[in-house]
């Protein structure tokens, strides 16, 4: 199973490192003991051959040549004296020459034990040779082997831990390494995407596919990024959009006044009222614009208060009565009584409640039908504004609460709006806390739906 979390590598990384650094030790110390205990067995099993050697030679016929060439031979082997007695007790041989024919007595045994041979009396005891006593019947009296000394035993597992030392922090130079470099080479990649970032390039990605905390974070850099030129695509479009809708009513009025100055036209209450209605568009322009700026930065004051929707509901109904007239539209209410309060801006919701009445009369044919309708729901007041207009086409819908977007492409400025109408209603419903939807049909109609909650005040 693959390791997918840096923290999990990390630990890891630790556990192999210990793991190896104690399984060097254990090998090497085992290794040691073992060179040491087979060094001893290996010894042990060297006398008894010799032993039996001894006890072949001895039971043949009498042949102490033989006998004293095998002891010189092996003591030259071990560098260890050899003596060789039979069951009375008696020196047959004697790897140096020295005691051959004596009895050994217990003075003697202990001075051969202690390693104070015949061998000069000023010799430090350390340098003699230590010594050998095999029994033709079969016993060793004295073995002379000596292990080696702890200084030695300890110089060697020193070796060895200083060896395993040396392998374990090789490993750990190359698991540290290893994992540096697959840690360091998507962070690189970060700090390089970052920098181009600051220098204004936002369509740097990492593209790092990784599931660690490295791939968390270099799935957040791109989600950021993807965000910031997205943002910045939005601002720039937004300011295109502005310019190309502050165009048309500024020409319009740099041309009256033109003509006006030029004496081309009178002064006569009609282009005056021309010059006053591009007035009153950028004016409305403008406040949309502040509006949808103070809601998207989270700045748009609300004086929420509880008041009751179908006041403000019948309100906005009478100010746009007159242009569903116009066209011969049914403008018609369903509004259930004893609907709660609504914790809201009266004014604001009233502004929603016009801009889409507003749509719903330009986009709706003569003799058709507009509909405001309020359902209460548990902690909601859910408000639907229906039409019989031309519809919008499902690939449209996602794009319809976008600033200056008309779905209707074949509409100018004057019948179709400024294209942000619908950017405010949503603006507005989701500062109230609400949500906004539609359904829609092309040829058959469209319904647009918004929320908002009702208020926990008891108003006594």
């Amino acid at each position: 199973m693959r390791i997918r979390s840096l923290h999990m590598r990390l630990l890891l990384m630790f556990f192999l490192i210990i793991i190896v650094t104690l399984g060097a030790l254990t090998i090497f110390a085992s290794q040691q003991i073992h060179g040491i205990f087979q060094y001893l067995e290996d010894e042990q099993t060297a006398n008894k051959q010799l032993l039996a050697h001894i006890q072949e030679i001895y039971h043949q016929p009498q042949d102490t040549q033989q006998l004293q060439a095998l002891i010189e031979q092996s003591a030259a082997q071990t560098k260890v004296r050899i003596v060789v007695i039979d069951q009375h007790q008696r020196i047959i041989a004697d790897s140096t020459h020295r005691l051959t024919g004596q009895t050994l007595t217990l003075s003697l045994f202990l001075t051969l034990e202690n390693r104070k041979a015949l061998v000069g009396k000023t010799t430090p005891p350390d340098t003699l040779p230590s010594t050998s006593i095999f029994s033709t019947d079969g016993r060793i009296l004295a073995d002379g082997f000596q292990p080696p000394p702890a200084t030695r035993v300890l110089d060697s597992v020193n070796r060895s831990l200083v060896l395993a030392v040396l392998i374990t922090g090789g490993a750990a130079f190359v698991l540290a390494f290893t994992l540096s470099r697959t840690i360091l080479k998507p962070v690189r990649a970060l700090t390089h995407a970052a920098r181009r970032l600051e220098q204004g390039d936002l369509s740097q990605r990492v593209q790092i596919r990784g599931r660690d905390e490295i791939g968390e974070l270099a799935h957040a850099f791109d989600t950021m990024a993807e965000s910031l030129e997205r943002s910045e695509y939005q601002r720039r479009q937004l300011l295109n959009d502005v310019a190309h809708e502050l165009r048309t009513p500024l020409t319009n009025l740099q041309g009256y006044l033109e003509a006006l100055q030029d004496g081309v036209v009178d002064p006569e209450p009609e282009v005056i009222s021309s010059i006053y209605e591009e007035a009153m568009l950028l004016n409305r322009l403008t406040t949309d614009l502040q509006d949808i700026t103070l809601a998207e930065a989270g700045q748009l004051h609300l004086h929420r208060e509880p008041i009751a929707l179908e006041d403000v509901i019948l309100q906005a109904v009478q100010a746009l009565s007159l242009q569903a007239e116009r066209k011969q539209l049914t403008l018609s209410t369903e509004l259930p009584k004893d609907l709660p309060l609504v914790e809201a801006d009266a004014h604001r919701v009233g502004q929603i409640l016009r801009n889409l009445l507003s749509n719903a009369i330009k986009y709706t044919p003569e003799k058709g039908d507009v509909s405001v309708s309020v359902h209460a729901l548990e902690q909601e007041v859910q408000i639907s504004v229906s039409d019989t207009g031309i519809g919008i086409a499902n690939e449209q819908l996602p794009l319809i609460f976008r600033h200056f977007y008309r779905a209707d492409s074949s509409r100018t400025r004057a019948t179709g709006g400024n294209g942000l109408g619908l950017a405010i209603v949503e603006q507005l419903v989701h500062a109230h806390g609400g949500q906004v939807s539609v359904r829609s049909h092309v040829g058959k109609g469209s319904c647009f739906i918004f929320t908002l909650p009702i208020t926990e005040q008891i108003l006594i």
